[in-house]
Formats: structure tokens, C-alpha cells, sequence
């Protein structure tokens, strides 16, 4: 069954065919990504909806299969689509800069005052984390949490698998408070500590815990030092 398109307007796929991918939009593009719709919406509708829900392509590269999981139409099959073109995305870009030789990749300080203003103005609290290689340089960023004002929930083993899968050497995790505040709390202290301690239990080092709160930027001690102070500005 066609989806519930105009008659006087081409699908995406007859676009690409006719016209080539430079041609198409990048609803259009996601839309032959998803292949189909969802009751009351066509195919394009809901890739346009993605689109504008996710900021654009910077925005649908960093989401995981759970974000797109928790979009009304998306199922399994749509979600793995995205996160395997985003991927394959990633890994050409890497080829291509590792054929103009030299080491191209960011620095995780570098990556991480790049968050830092990312989340300056976000409302909502958010959990990044960043996988880097023995020489500190950044194989992957990503935002793997995501909350209200009150605060975001770590998964931990989820991190952890993707540090294992990743063959990362070093993780850094950061997380923004939307109130401001660069003080952490007694529950960002101990979760600095207990993944530290399961990093460790890998082979891996931790990077540091950093808060973010209007473009400054301040470390996670896991135990408050200096009469109790529990960050350090970095």
C-alpha cells in the first residue's frame, strides 16, 4: 500500500531515482531511511517531525536507539535504521580524515568545553559522557541521559557496555545543572565515585565528573574537600 501521499507530489524514492540524493532534503533522505509511516501520519510527515524534533542532522547524529524509541511511530526496525546510517555516517567521516593523514580527532578537554556550551541554556538536566583513547583523543560523544529540572538517571551498565564496545581507553562524564549552580551534591559525588571504581575494575580511566551550569565548568570530587567543597573550577 502507497503511503498517503498527493498524487501531483513524487515519493522521496522516485526523487532519488529521478533526480539523485543531492536533490532531496534531509526529511526526504530520512524518509526513505523509515520506508513507511504511522496511522495519520505519511512517511514524510514523520521524518519532517524528526527532523524538527532533534534540531536537524547534528541532532539525529548524537541520538541513540533509545531516544529514537521513545518517538511515537518509530518501532525497532525504523530506530535501527537511523542509528545504522548515522553510523555509517561516523565511520566514513573517520576513514576519509585517516586517509588525509595525521590525527584529526578532539581532544576530550576540547570536546568538553564544546558540551559545555551546548548546555548552557538547556532547561532540562542531561548526562553526557565521552569515550577517548589512550592519548586522550575523543572516539566517541554522546548525550546517553536526559531528565527534567530536578535531574537526570545514569545507566550505568549501559555506559559501561558502550565503554567496553567503544574499546575505550578513558571516560569522562558531564552532566549540566539547569539552576545555575556549579556546587555538587552529595549524590554527584557518590556516583562520581562508583563509576570510577567500576571503570577501574575494567582496566579503564576516569576522566573526571564535571557539572556545567551556564557556560562554566566545574569537577566532581567524590569527596568534598577544602571544609566541604565538593567541585573544583577546571
Amino acid at each position: 500500500m502507497r503511503p498517503a501521499f498527493s498524487s501531483r507530489t513524487e515519493l522521496p524514492r522516485e526523487r532519488i531515482e529521478r533526480l539523485g540524493p543531492q536533490a532531496l532534503s534531509l526529511a526526504e533522505i530520512i524518509a526513505i531511511l523509515l520506508r513507511t509511516g504511522d496511522r495519520g501520519k505519511n512517511v514524510l510527515d514523520l521524518a519532517s517531525s524528526l527532523v524538527e524534533e532533534f534540531g536537524g542532522l547534528q541532532g539525529l547524529s548524537r541520538s541513540s536507539f533509545r531516544e529514537f524509541m521513545e518517538i511515537g511511530g518509530l518501532g525497532r526496525a525504523k530506530a535501527a535504521s537511523l542509528v545504522a546510517a548515522m553510523e555509517l555516517a561516523r565511520r566514513l567521516y573517520a576513514e576519509e580524515k585517516a586517509a588525509e593523514g595525521g590525527d584529526h580527532r578532539e581532544s576530550f578537554r576540547s570536546c568538553l568545553a564544546r558540551w559545555s556550551a551546548n548546555l548552557a541554556d538547556e532547561p532540562r538536566e542531561f548526562i553526557v559522557a565521552v569515550f577517548a583513547d589512550r592519548r586522550g583523543k575523543v572516539i566517541e560523544d554522546d548525550m546517553i541521559s536526559w531528565g527534567g529540572l530536578d535531574g537526570a538517571v545514569l545507566d550505568l551498565k549501559f555506559l559501561l557496555r558502550r565503554a567496553v564496545r567503544l574499546d575505550a581507553q578513558g571516560v569522562l562524564l558531564l552532566h549540566n545543572h539547569p539552576d545555575g549552580s556549579l556546587n555538587a551534591s552529595v549524590e554527584d559525588r557518590l556516583l562520581t565515585e562508583h563509576v570510577e571504581r567500576k571503570l577501574e575494575a575494567l582496566g579503564m580511566d576516569f576522566l573526571g565528573h564535571f557539572i556545567t551550569a551556564g557556560g562554566g565548568l566545574a569537577e566532581v570530587q567524590s569527596r568534598p574537600t577544602d571544609g566541604g567543597r565538593s567541585c573544583e573550577s577546571w
